[in-house]
């Protein structure tokens, strides 16, 4: 089965304006913005790199249909961080995977595709 791309980058890039037929409206939509704040059964380490996995998202990525996949990242990266030379390559390659995915790479965040913000700080100067 072949990669499927969202519907809503689908529709950012005009695929629908020849075909409107070819979209989707029963494709899931993330219901509530990403809650920002870390779980409390993560350990204090956990909870900083949770922290850090936020910050360094782009803007616009993170929903909170994606609050699993950062716990598991901030979980693998603290396990990085507290023995980096005990952790098994397959968890290395997962950790590596998963910052790519959330656009924490050169290679995942040109593969990204977030809307624009309607203005900036500069604006009104």
């Amino acid at each position: 089965m072949g990669r499927r791309t969202a519907t809503q980058i689908l529709e950012m890039r005009g695929s629908f304006k020849a075909n409107p037929q070819r979209a989707r409206p029963k494709e899931p939509k993330a219901s509530r913005p990403f809650r920002k704040a870390a779980p409390r059964h993560l350990t204090e380490a956990q909870r900083r790199c949770w922290k850090e996995i936020v910050q360094r998202c782009p803007a616009g990525v993170l929903t909170n249909a994606d609050e699993h996949q950062v716990e598991l990242v901030a979980v693998l990266l603290a396990e990085f961080r507290a023995d980096s030379e005990a952790m098994p390559t397959t968890r290395l390659t997962l950790l590596g995977r998963y910052l790519d995915k959330l656009g924490l790479s050169p290679s995942g965040r040109a593969s990204l595709t977030v809307g624009q913000p309607k203005g900036n700080d500069f604006d009104d100067v």
